[in-house]
């Protein structure tokens, strides 16, 4: 096993690479976690607003059931019908609405004439619409009691309280079919363009090494059988790919521990990624047999893992990329990887699991492809170079 011992001390001269793609990997991920391990609270709250009501009209059915619905759902805050300590209180922020019921009001109303209550508000509060849709309910509702209803004033102002009391069941339900923004399925994403480029720079150096045209030809004339020594390089290869895919998703395990394991979405997670290791092994190849140095070999890694990422959904989800663009990134396996973690990731998965089938067979078909493609390739420049020996 002379050549899977050379494969992993070429390696070993590229660690330093590799490293830096797991490190800032590694880094960005558990960045992510702290700010998308938890769920989004989607609960209610009615907010209270600080409002003030200066009532110079006296008292009356319709002001004191203004008043009363008001307090229900605000913070009343008591402030001298004075000017001054008006402004100062919108000033210092201490309310922020204040509700003045002029004199002659509750006559007027139940007239059905035009006077209205005044308001007095911060310049650009977005609060003062909260509280003017309040009042002009509770005015439309005292309205119809008073003018439809032949209730005296005290049952009248009980039949809009009751009325305005009424609440409707309301039940919050998450409209997202996709847990794309979630911790572990970021992770995952991710993983494809960490996985194409460790996998392309290893791969395509050891192929680099082995195919110079010196080196080759030694190894040729050497006892060991051209079978023997594809069959460990291929072997070394599939070793370096599964170890590193079985670090990147350890390292998952160990960041999402509790919110990944109890999802009891890891095998489904586990087996696509290494689906994708084997398309990235296969393109690892292909770059190896094609490319002959080492500024190439740069270039390559870069544009593949880079481009895939960008085009395929990795660093932008597929749900805001263009038609176009995916129209186009569909004849790209990492296209078919994100949408797998996508359908994996979406509420209907556990109960459908047949959407999953077909963006793994189609990497698989990529795979086979690709190294279809290479085998090819590998034996016409073998007979090329074995023509001109001749």
């Amino acid at each position: 096993m002379q050549v899977f011992k050379t494969y992993f001390r070429i390696i070993f001269h590229t660690l330093t690479s590799l490293i830096i793609y797991f490190v800032v990997f590694l880094g960005i991920s558990i960045l992510i976690s702290r700010y998308n391990t938890q769920p989004t609270n989607t609960d209610f709250t009615e907010t209270k607003i600080r409002i003030a009501i200066i009532n110079r009209d006296g008292e009356s059915s319709v002001v004191k059931g203004l008043t009363d619905f008001l307090s229900q759902k605000n913070t009343i805050v008591d402030i001298e019908d004075d000017a001054e300590k008006l402004q100062d209180a919108l000033f210092f922020r201490k309310v922020d609405y204040i509700a003045i019921i002029p004199r002659g009001f509750s006559k007027d109303f139940k007239a059905g004439g035009s006077k209205s209550i005044e308001k007095v508000i911060v310049p650009g509060s977005t609060t003062s619409v909260y509280i003017d849709m309040q009042i002009d309910r509770y005015l439309h509702t005292s309205d119809i009691a008073i003018n439809y209803s032949r209730l005296d004033e005290g049952n009248q102002l009980t039949l809009v309280s009751e009325s305005m009391a009424a609440k409707a069941d309301v039940e919050m339900i998450a409209k997202t079919s996709s847990n794309g923004f979630i911790g572990y399925i970021y992770y995952f994403n991710y993983f494809a363009y960490v996985m194409l480029s460790i996998s392309i720079l290893g791969i395509s150096t050891i192929m680099i090494v082995f195919n110079q045209p010196d080196l080759r030809k030694r190894n040729l004339c050497s006892p060991l059988k051209l079978r023997s020594m594809n069959f460990q390089l291929v072997l070394g290869s599939a070793t370096y790919s599964v170890a590193c895919w079985l670090i990147t998703v350890i390292f998952g395990i160990a960041i999402y521990s509790k919110q990944l394991l109890s999802s009891g979405l890891l095998p489904v997670l586990m087996l696509n990624s290494l689906v994708f290791t084997i398309v990235c092994t296969s393109i690892g190849f292909l770059v190896g047999v094609l490319i002959k140095s080492q500024n190439a070999q740069a270039v390559i890694v870069n544009v593949l893992s880079l481009g895939m990422s960008f085009i395929c959904g990795v660093f932008v989800p597929q749900a805001i990329l263009g038609k176009t663009v995916l129209r186009f990134a569909s004849f790209l396996p990492a296209y078919w990887y994100i949408r797998a973690n996508d359908v994996i990731g979406s509420q209907s998965f556990k109960t459908d699991y047949n959407k999953l089938l077909i963006p793994i067979l189609i990497q698989i078909g990529f795979a086979i492809m690709i190294f279809s493609a290479t085998l090819f390739i590998s034996k016409q420049k073998r007979t090329a170079n074995h023509t001109n020996l001749k």
